[in-house]
């Protein structure tokens, strides 16, 4: 009990110092990107927007209620650059499944999507960084901003103007917690997938960390690629965007397939029939994407129900058997189920709580979707994280201490009580595994001698004596042997393998040299056993049993030589 109140409090000890350090870290990163850098300028104000047959004067872009824009609706905003003593600076701005066309004094300098559009592709979420030249004082200049699907976007980003390297800091900045996160959650998915062959071959063919690997990569992937990571880094929106929305629907599939390895009966069968479900969505999606018929964004709003049902399928298998073992020793508050729970429900909670958000963001008034983040989600993910690894290290600790009690049982079902040896239970198991073996091996039947005598003069205690006495012999002598045993009474077996079979003569002679030795000490009684062996190759295509039967008569023949002998004559009986 000490021990597994010691391992609960060091795993709750772990888990809080995690959420502390990510805490410390979150805030201190936040201080870093409060402001932009001085070389950065904010475009806000003073634009004149152009939407849905309206024009409107805006003081705050980003704050702009443009409603929802549907497919080849359009969105022009622009206005007149003062000159912020920059030569050639960079201009920056964030669209989401639009083309865009920008202008300087109606000269197009820069267009986007249309490509993606003709080839029925996903016009892809981008960042967008233009050179404005030399002679960008005092033009005019115009976005224009045209839905690429049913819904593109609402709302308008920021619009950044600067040095190009100083607007990638910057952006690098904004998302630095996140990035951070996902990087982390990527890497440890990777480290736990390469360890996961190991542990499944290990450790009963267990899956947990393989899927706790994927759950981790599939988080890590989604978050980068939401914050445009692989766009920065590879400058591929497409890639960037098709990463996105494939990690976004997998998440649903490795939390599915992670429970599916803890469970077991009409549980597990019902995560399995899920996991398939969330495969074949995912599949479909796949084709309907690149066969052009749909667009994998089509399908978030179908995923959100189909994951919260299944959320809802989870939760309530996971309680009836929570309910189910909850008087099982196996089974408390602290084990590791309720620990991967817990991070799960907090998971979905903060996830909830971001869908949410961006539902109103993008179909509500305000500044649109283009101001959603993924602030709960992130936290959420991380929390699940901590709480997986938790959850598995306390089902490894506890597997082991399982392991070990269950070695011990067996080691008491096969051992005999009184000499420690092997008792005749196991001594059978290992000539049934002789039998379908080809190898050579050599028996050897043991009789102790005058034990009925020495239990009825001297009494049963000095005859456990002897008998624990010559098991310490047998043991001292053949220390190599892959088998030592007690068949029952005062019968023994020894059983030798492959190399050591060779001189058994020798091996015997050096056994009655100990008893020699322990009879020239021992007061009470004298040690004298007889034997007989036999090797594999003599009873050919026979079983162990008839092996151990051959060497058990040549020990009786010995037996009857010498019975009523005191001598301890040793005699060649091959």
């Amino acid at each position: 009990m000490k021990y597994q109140k010691a391992i609960k409090i060091f795993l709750l000890s772990f888990a809080v110092i995690i959420l502390i350090l990510t805490a410390i870290f979150s805030v201190k990163m936040m201080d870093l990107i409060v402001t932009p850098p001085d070389s950065v300028i904010s475009l806000d104000d003073d634009w004149t927007i152009g939407c849905k047959g309206q024009l409107f004067h805006c003081d705050d872009i980003s704050e702009a209620d443009i409603g929802v824009i549907n497919e080849f609706e359009k969105v022009i905003i622009s206005r007149t650059l003062d000159d912020v003593g920059f030569d050639n600076p960079c201009l920056s701005f964030y669209s989401i499944h639009a083309l865009v066309y920008v202008y300087l004094d109606e000269k197009l300098i820069y267009d986007f999507g249309m490509d993606y559009y003709l080839a029925r592709n996903t016009v892809p979420k981008k960042t967008h960084y233009i050179s404005l030249g030399d002679d960008y004082a005092g033009k005019t200049l115009t976005i224009q901003l045209i839905g690429g699907r049913k819904a593109s976007f609402s709302g308008l980003s920021n619009i950044f103007l600067g040095e190009r390297d100083d607007i990638l800091t910057l952006d690098f900045h904004k998302s630095s917690i996140p990035i951070a996160v996902g990087a982390f959650l990527f890497t440890l998915g990777i480290i736990l997938i390469i360890l996961s062959p190991y542990l499944f071959i290990y450790h009963s063919n267990d899956l947990r960390i393989l899927f706790s690997g994927l759950i981790s990569i599939m988080l890590g992937i989604y978050v980068m690629s939401y914050y445009r990571v692989f766009d920065l880094l590879l400058d591929n929106s497409l890639n960037n965007t098709i990463f996105e929305y494939a990690s976004l629907y997998n998440i649903p599939t490795v939390i599915v397939g992670y429970l599916m390895s803890v469970y077991n009966g009409k549980t597990k069968k019902i995560f399995a029939g899920l996991f398939v479900l969330d495969i074949g969505f995912f599949l479909s999606s796949i084709v309907v994407h690149f066969s052009h018929i749909a667009r994998f964004s089509d399908f978030t709003h179908v995923l959100h129900i189909v994951s919260g049902i299944e959320f809802v399928i989870s939760v309530f298998l996971i309680f009836r058997d929570y309910i189910a073992h909850r008087n099982d020793n196996v089974k408390n508050i602290f084990a590791a189920d309720n620990i991967f729970v817990f991070g799960l429900v907090a998971f979905m909670l903060f996830s909830v709580i971001d869908i949410v958000r961006y539902n109103i963001l993008k179909y509500g008034h305000g500044g649109g979707e283009t101001n959603a983040s993924l602030t709960g989600f992130t936290l959420g993910a991380l929390i699940f994280v901590v709480c997986l690894m938790i959850s598995y290290l306390y089902y490894s600790l506890f597997s082991s201490n399982i392991a070990s009690m269950q070695s011990k049982i067996a080691d008491l079902a096969y051992t005999d009580a009184l000499t420690g040896l092997s008792n005749r239970a196991r001594c059978e198991q290992v000539m049934q595994m002789l039998s379908s073996q080809h190898s050579t091996y050599a028996i050897i039947s043991l009789d102790l001698n005058r034990l009925k005598q020495v239990n009825d003069t001297l009494g049963h205690h000095e005859g456990d004596r002897l008998l624990t006495g010559f098991a310490t012999i047998l043991s001292d002598c053949f220390w190599d042997a892959n088998l030592v045993g007690r068949m029952g009474g005062d019968e023994f077996i020894v059983i030798l393998m492959e190399d050591r079979t060779l001189n058994l003569t020798k091996r015997i002679h050096e056994l009655y040299s100990i008893i020699s030795d322990w009879n020239h000490k021992e007061q009470a009684f004298q040690y004298s056993v007889s034997y007989g062996y036999s090797y594999s190759f003599e009873v050919p295509n026979s079983s162990a049993n008839e092996v151990y039967m051959l060497a058990d008569n040549r020990m009786y023949e010995m037996k009857r030589e010498h019975h009523g002998k005191e001598d301890q004559e040793v005699t060649a009986n091959v």
